[in-house]
């Protein structure tokens, strides 16, 4: 089974949370709103399309089924390259025989305007990806690093019949994935996407004024591999935002345990993780974090195994001690078998 349907719909929820927010009137004298629409604050988008894969194991259907996506999470960054944009992205490459492809690549990005209503973006980053295939008659997570180029056109949709908030427009673009040994693929995508304006938290809800967060989380844990099943998954969680010489950043300690797929996967362990944070709205902000997971398998001996932890999340100030979370977790093994995925809804409060 595979939980890769619920991402999507994991980071479309978190980008409509934060378009809810800003569209809301804000009070003229609120000091926290949102300042004047530009390019200096988040930067979120969602597109699906379909595509077409080549090159190795394209036996055959070669295409995407019409089950491309992606979901881009950035900002711009002045003093790097020239002030380009980076981006967070998970990438779906659908469903062509025998490959379910998917990935996470960071992407630096140069936008720049091409007329009065149109702007165009070409980014480049690497692109590391997991693909749930058969081979020599085994089930095998496969995972490569390879090269994701993207060119997309953007048309505002911020004013005239559309009337959207600012920022908001159309993307229409391609996607090229190319990996050294493994098949490459060409997708093209619509979708839509906002560039939000520089923001600050509010002041009584700043996460970086406190010492720790600690908290927990449940959620719903799915083997990628066939012939396994779901099971109830639980997080427990210490994290420090970073002062303001570290902006943007956090760490995390979690303790995990991933619940029983019934055949392959019984798994506990330990992770930390590094976090980068943006802020979308005063009470609003989305991470990703990165790092290593060591954990224990009751069907593999409960041998100890390094593993890699990687989350995308979208948290929400509550009040002063309180911040509720939802995220997306993917342990990645690196064995060529039991990737896993993580969907969780929790609670950190402030000590």
């Amino acid at each position: 089974m595979t939980l890769r349907p619920w991402i999507g719909a994991l980071l479309l929820g978190c980008a409509g949370a934060a378009w809810a927010q800003t569209t809301a009137r804000q009070p003229a004298d609120d000091q926290t709103a949102t300042l004047a629409q530009d390019d200096h604050g988040a930067y979120l988008s969602i597109g699906f399309g379909d595509g077409r894969m080549h090159g190795q194991n394209d036996t055959g259907t070669r295409w995407m089924q019409h089950r491309t996506f992606e979901v881009r999470a950035g900002r711009r960054e002045p003093e790097l390259l020239g002030g380009g944009r980076i981006d967070f992205i998970h990438y779906n490459e659908g469903h062509p025989d025998n490959n379910h492809r998917d990935g996470f690549a960071v992407q630096w990005l140069a936008v720049r305007p091409l007329g009065r209503n149109v702007s165009g973006e070409f980014g480049a980053g690497p692109y590391l990806s997991m693909n749930t295939t058969i081979a020599d008659g085994r089930q095998q997570d496969d995972s490569h690093l390879g090269l994701l180029l993207s060119a997309t056109l953007r048309f505002p949709l911020d004013s005239g019949w559309a009337n959207l908030p600012d920022g908001t427009h159309l993307r229409v673009g391609v996607n090229q994935v190319m990996m050294h040994d493994a098949h490459n693929s060409t997708a093209v995508l619509v979708g839509i996407g906002r560039q939000f304006g520089e923001t600050r938290a509010e002041p009584d809800t700043e996460p970086a004024t406190g010492p720790w967060w600690v908290g927990g989380s449940i959620g719903r844990s799915i083997t990628n591999l066939s012939n396994t099943d779901s099971a109830n998954a639980g997080v427990l969680e210490a994290r420090k935002y970073l002062d303001e010489r570290m902006d943007h950043w956090a760490v995390s300690g979690k303790a995990i345990y991933e619940g029983n797929d019934g055949t392959r996967v019984d798994r506990r362990g330990l992770a930390g993780q590094l976090w980068y944070v943006q802020q979308v709205t005063p009470r609003l902000s989305m991470s990703a974090g990165l790092g290593p997971y060591v954990a224990w398998n009751k069907y593999d001996a409960d041998r100890t195994r390094a593993n890699v932890l990687i989350s995308f999340q979208a948290e929400r100030a509550l009040s002063r001690r309180t911040r509720a979370f939802v995220n997306f977790n993917r342990v990645k093994t690196f064995r060529q078998t039991n990737d896993r995925d993580l969907f969780q809804l929790g609670i950190l409060k402030r000590f």
